[in-house]
């Protein structure tokens, strides 16, 4: 735990300094500036973890970059340190201004302690618990490739799973401290405790006496962070992607509450979906958030909103180029195992069949099926045993999915009648405006077509992921977030109906219901944890599992794989489940790997 402690210190100064100027160097751009009259003023940015985010992202792309040209060890925390000294030469007395005044109003607020607790909480959960799967599977191996060689060239004929690139990896291997002496695995938990201190938010209810709809999503994110808080010890992509994603639309739906209209905040939010889909690929519907932005600042500034557009596009295709480059390197696909962009001919390109079946395995896979041929079952035949096998929680939660899909096409509806009969009354000269039967009283309150906007991404998302691989660990928060949005909306619509003193019996009675499930699930995770505590794990991380290995020559090599199974963990390095499913391209593996038979 206290490993973990260190370990996040670090992260966090780094990525703070880095965010800082980040996010101060883009809103200086001209073009980013938000227009008042015949000015321009520097965005405000209202929410501070945005610095964290930011830092993060750009310290991901540092690890990418870094990783493609040598191993992201040593020297690239000597880059990095070396770089945040620089920033904070530059800008010393804004970030210590920043910070003083961030903490002053933490303090202020009373939460100063709740973030201290939620901090250590996390960071507990963080130093030991269940090692995912496929964390000893390919996890740990990709991680120890990035740290060891950086990127090799074929690296998926080795073993198909390290062909599924993910810049959560870079990240890891960045900051693991392996050159330390260990490996350490705690940015899956970092990025746990950033989504657990947003969630914290929840306690603004009863400052600005209303609810507003990012409360619900903040909801069903503790629910998420519950039922993950014995697993964050691993570095799975899954975990980085669906806190991502949580803090995407939390964040948005904040925005929307604040009636907030510059374009940048916006922008930034759905660059850095791109980024996440360079994490995990099921996050990729989310890229559509880039709609509203570009709408806005066309509708607004007509042509002399291209630009600021342009630089966006210039920005995620910046994010995105590493992600690709390794995708090639490693396996010859753009992005494997998607065949369909077809571009490079590599002699250690991964074979298309191996490639295809590859794919078909993670289709049925996701159906929840082990026999690869049941990949193109009709959906008649995969979906009644996908969703029995759903959990209770799971299956509840599809079911209002589907529920809530006619009320929300009945909302589309609802408002394209009511903007063509306000824009028919205007060209008669009648005036006014049509009577809105969901409209909002609250000062807070998300405007109908910005709910509609976040509410049919999520369903896009949703279908994306049913009709994909939809393995609940791949995409739960895809089924959880169309029915809390739409049922949050019409809370809200009720709840601004209430007269006040039912309302006030009626959030006491829901802040007990809370309370009883915090104490009811905080129980449940001491339960759970009292068989794996150690007291080792109060100083250290718990260490990647350990498997029985053989060991093959090939060329100047020693070749690891599992005597049984498929999984090597961390230290048996390198490793492969086939070790006859490849040769090496020269003697050595920085030289590459080439499919067996090349």
């Amino acid at each position: 735990m206290l490993a973990v402690i260190l370990n996040w210190l670090y992260v966090s100064i780094t990525t703070y300094i880095i965010g800082f100027a980040t996010l101060r160097g883009i809103s200086s751009i001209g073009c980013m500036s938000t227009a008042k009259g015949q000015k321009k003023l520097t965005y405000s940015y209202k929410y501070r973890e945005s610095i964290l985010i930011a830092g993060i992202l750009m310290v991901n792309l540092l690890a990418e970059f870094f990783s493609i040209i040598g191993r992201v060890s040593l020297a690239a925390n000597i880059l990095l340190i070396f770089i945040c000294l620089i920033l904070f030469a530059q800008y010393r007395e804004e970030i210590i201004e920043s910070l003083t005044e961030g903490i002053r109003e933490i303090k202020e607020s009373g939460s100063f302690w709740l973030y201290v607790l939620i901090f250590l909480l996390m960071a507990y959960g963080t130093s030991h618990g269940l090692m995912h799967y496929d964390t000893d599977l390919y996890h740990a191996q990709a991680i120890r490739w990035i740290e060891e060689y950086g990127m090799v060239k074929g690296l998926g004929n080795l073993h198909l799973r390290l062909g599924y690139n993910s810049a959560s990896f870079a990240l890891s291997a960045l900051y693991s401290g392996a050159f330390l002496g260990k490996s350490l695995h705690a940015m899956a938990g970092y990025f746990a405790l950033l989504l657990a201190w947003q969630c914290a938010d929840l306690k603004s209810i009863a400052r600005r006496g209303h609810i507003v709809l990012s409360d619900f999503v903040r909801v069903i994110a503790i629910y998420y962070l519950f039922t993950v808080f014995d697993e964050i010890v691993s570095p799975a992509s899954d975990y980085f992607m669906a806190t991502m994603v949580f803090y995407i639309v939390i964040h948005w739906l904040d925005l929307y509450a604040m009636h907030e209209r510059a374009f940048l905040p916006h922008a930034l939010l759905a660059i850095c979906a791109v980024w996440v889909t360079t994490i995990k690929l099921s996050a990729a519907p989310l890229v559509l958030l880039a709609i509203y932005p570009i709408v806005r600042i066309i509708k607004k500034q007509k042509k002399a909103g291209l630009k600021p557009i342009l630089l966006c596009v210039l920005f995620s295709i910046f994010i995105a180029l590493p992600y690709f480059v390794r995708n090639v390197v490693m396996t010859g696909w753009l992005v494997y195992p998607f065949t369909g962009v077809d571009l490079f001919n590599f002699a250690w390109k991964v074979p298309v069949e191996t490639a295809i079946s590859d794919a078909h395995e993670i289709a049925a896979y996701g159906r929840g099926f082990t026999d690869v041929a049941m990949y193109n079952a009709p959906f008649g035949q995969w979906f009644p045993a996908w969703f029995s096998a759903l959990s209770l929680f799971n299956k509840m939660m599809f079911v209002m999915d589907l529920v809530c899909l006619p009320v929300f096409i009945g909302c589309v509806i609802y408002y394209a009648i009511s903007k063509m009969t306000a824009a028919k009354k205007e060209k008669n000269g009648a005036g006014g405006n049509v009577q809105k039967i969901f409209m909002m009283s609250q000062r807070k309150a998300v405007a109908l077509s910005d709910f509609l906007f976040i509410e049919g991404i999520s369903y896009v998302a949703l279908i994306y992921f049913v009709f994909t691989a939809p393995l609940v660990r791949y995409g739960c928060v895809y089924l959880w977030l169309p029915v809390t949005i739409l049922a949050g909306r019409f809370v809200i619509l009720f709840d601004n109906r209430v007269n006040p003193p039912q309302k006030k019996y009626i959030y006491k009675a829901v802040i007990a219901l809370f309370a009883v499930f915090m104490f009811y699930k905080c129980g449940m995770l001491i339960k759970d944890d009292v068989p794996r505590f150690r007291a080792q794990y109060l100083l250290s991380q718990q260490d990647y599992n350990k498997y029985e290995v053989g060991q093959k020559v090939i060329g100047n090599a020693v070749i690891y794989y599992p005597l049984e199974g498929d999984r090597t963990g961390y230290d048996a390095f390198p490793s492969t489940p086939a070790p006859d499913g490849f040769v090496l391209e020269g003697n050595d593996i920085t030289d590459g790997f080439l499919p067996a038979g090349r």
